[in-house]
This record gives structure tokens, C-alpha cells and sequence, in this order.
């Protein structure tokens, strides 16, 4: 009797402790990241290094190419967008593109050549968004901003040298943190909180940065490039959310 008796409460330990890790590492992770990009792309990238990365660091992180996929953004806390995306085939997909440009999930990308579409900035390449043959130097100009990573105004490095960086001329809404030296217009680091004023008038459903890597960037970034990229995660997770998110279909009729 006293063994047969014994079992349950046994049961119920290993059930409860097995309760107990399971909250725990619920209540461990960050949050949910949905990161598209562009599986084995022919020059490579860093995404996979990102992914572990963020993984490490307690977010969970979910993978998708995006076009064909149509993955439900709604069910994450943070989106990222790679510059391995194909930016023609995006542009091409128009649903996909309103939904990250219209969805009230934060979005954070280093795709230059989406900005135009996404609103971050005007439909001008090379005077709206554009590339830098390297992005070694920036100047740092909103050190008191949470993306600026506690890192002081002025010149600073972020990357090793001869690393391509890419740079937007955002909208009158955009909190600037980083810009090219000596070109203010170039820069290679801003957001937009909600419901600021992006380009063409539209008003940010969540928040929304872009940081100015290149695909491989993030393997040859600084201490310094490092703590902004991890800022950017962390601020543009955090942003309150004001209404339900609207899911694919219901984005795929909106302009």
C-alpha cells in the first residue's frame, strides 16, 4: 500500500518540477523574434550568427524566407529584416511588404533598399538611402538615447575596416543616433518611435529602426557595433503596442 501510495506523489514531484523549468525558461525568454532572411545566399551572410546570438541571449528566434511563407507576424514580438532579402523579389510581392510596412509589430532591418517602401525614408536612391563603400567610422550624435548604447557623442568605430554600411535620410519623426561623418544626411543608425512621422506622412504603427549592416556585417563588427546592434533588439522589443495586431490577409488589402 505504502509503495503503490508512493508513486503519485512522486509523479506529481517530477510533474511540478517539470511545470517549474518550463515557467522558468518561459519567464527566461525575451520574447518572440521572427527573423526573414534569405537561406544560403550565394555570397554568404552572418545571418545564422545573429540567430545563435540572439538565441544566447534569450530571445527565441524564428526563421522564415518570408515570400511564399506568408509566416503570421502577429504571433511575434520583434521582426527582423536582412539585407540578404531579395529586395526585387519583395517589391515584386507587394502583400508582404504592406504587411511589414503596415503591422503593429516593431521592425527592425538593415535592408537599405526597403527603406523607400517600408517609409523609413523617400524613394531617391542614392539621395533618400544608398550604401557606403565602407562603414568603419560614424559619428555618434543622440548619446543620451537608449540606442546609442551608452556610447558618447562624437566619432566612434563600429565595424572593422573596409565593411560596406548602409544609410537612409529618414523623416522629420526619426530620433537620428548615428550618422556618417561629416554627412548628416546618411544615416547609419535611426528610429521612429510609435507613431511618429516617417516618410510619406505615415505614421509608425510600432516601432521601427534600421541599423546600416551588410549582410556579413555582423561578423566584423566593433565591441561598440556590437552594444548597438543588441540596443536596437532591446529598444525596439520593449515599444508598447496600442491596438491588435491585423493579420496577413487583412494587411494584404491595405496600401
Amino acid at each position: 500500500m505504502s509503495r503503490r501510495g508512493g508513486l503519485p506523489g512522486a509523479a506529481a514531484f517530477v510533474l511540478g518540477a517539470l511545470l517549474f523549468a518550463t515557467g522558468s525558461a518561459q519567464a527566461a525568454t525575451k520574447g518572440e523574434v521572427l527573423m526573414v532572411m534569405r537561406q544560403s545566399p550565394p555570397k554568404g551572410s552572418a545571418d545564422q550568427e545573429i540567430v545563435d546570438h540572439l538565441r544566447t541571449a534569450g530571445y527565441r528566434v524564428t526563421t522564415s524566407e518570408g515570400i511564399g511563407e506568408n509566416p503570421d507576424v502577429c504571433r511575434y514580438d520583434l521582426v527582423l529584416l536582412s539585407s540578404t532579402v531579395r529586395s526585387n523579389q519583395f517589391t515584386a510581392e507587394r502583400s508582404f511588404v504592406r504587411t511589414l510596412r503596415n503591422m503593429q509589430v516593431p521592425l527592425l532591418t538593415w535592408e537599405n533598399d526597403l527603406l523607400d517602401d517600408l517609409r523609413y525614408t523617400g524613394l531617391q536612391r542614392d539621395t533618400d538611402f544608398g550604401e557606403l563603400e565602407t562603414g568603419h567610422y560614424a559619428w555618434m550624435v543622440r548619446a543620451p538615447h537608449p540606442l546609442s548604447a551608452g556610447i558618447p557623442a562624437g566619432l566612434t568605430t563600429w565595424t572593422e575596416a573596409r565593411q560596406p554600411a548602409g544609410w537612409g535620410k529618414p523623416g522629420l519623426g526619426a530620433d537620428i543616433i548615428m550618422v556618417w561623418p561629416g554627412e548628416a544626411d546618411k544615416s547609419m543608425l535611426f528610429a521612429y518611435e510609435l507613431g511618429a512621422t516617417m516618410d510619406h506622412e505615415f505614421l509608425a504603427p510600432a516601432r521601427r529602426v534600421f541599423i546600416g549592416m551588410d549582410n556579413a556585417t555582423f561578423s566584423h563588427m566593433t565591441e561598440n557595433g556590437r552594444a548597438l546592434f543588441d540596443a536596437a533588439v532591446l529598444w525596439a522589443i520593449q515599444g508598447q503596442r496600442t491596438s491588435p495586431c491585423v493579420s496577413l490577409s487583412a494587411h494584404s488589402a491595405l496600401d
